[in-house]
């Protein structure tokens, strides 16, 4: 019997230090992207709207590929797509929706930075390693997981997956009428 209430501390213990991780990554990441739209919208106020747009670091960085009529929308939508998202990552509500939006951005992010980086000519571009990939990869992990149990969305009823995962078992569907 003691031991049974053992292994049921290892795994609360577990589960809470899953939650602690989760909830450090998901500020990680969502104060990055929070951080970086508050600063690009502060931009539009001062300089006007679509100053990022129109800005070295988004027409520096974009794919001569890409038509206008994506990347202008994209240019424009950016700042406050990374204030919301990284906004709603940060306080864990609509986690699974943020992380993945966070990840299509990173990978246009990725895309845009290694065309920028190779140019077409396949030379080695600056640093060792694209911060880029490990920002993706921490977005996927969350979509992959959910925010754990120290988020709104878990305090909502949200984003938790039944089955092996939570101990719980599965609902089975009734029968159909």
């Amino acid at each position: 019997m003691a031991g049974c209430y053992g292994l049921e501390m290892l795994k609360a213990a577990s589960g809470r230090f899953v939650d602690v991780a989760l909830l450090l990554c998901r500020l990680a990441l969502g104060l990055y992207f929070l951080l970086a739209g508050w600063f690009k919208v502060l931009g539009e106020f001062r300089e006007g709207f679509g100053s990022f747009y129109r800005g070295p670091g988004y027409q520096g960085l974009e794919p001569d590929f890409l038509p206008e009529l994506m990347s202008k929308p994209y240019g424009y939508a950016l700042p406050w797509a990374e204030l919301v998202f990284g906004l709603l990552l940060v306080v864990g509500l609509l986690s699974r929706i943020s992380a993945g939006a966070i990840a299509l951005m990173m990978l246009s992010f990725l895309i845009a930075q290694l065309y920028a980086d190779f140019g077409g000519n396949l030379r080695p571009g600056p640093g060792p390693f694209n911060t880029n990939f490990i920002l993706l990869a921490l977005a996927v992990l969350l979509v992959a997981t959910g925010p754990g149990r120290l988020a709104l969305d878990a305090a909502l009823g949200r984003g938790r997956r039944r089955g092996k995962a939570d101990g719980k078992p599965a609902k089975k569907p009734g029968p159909r009428l």
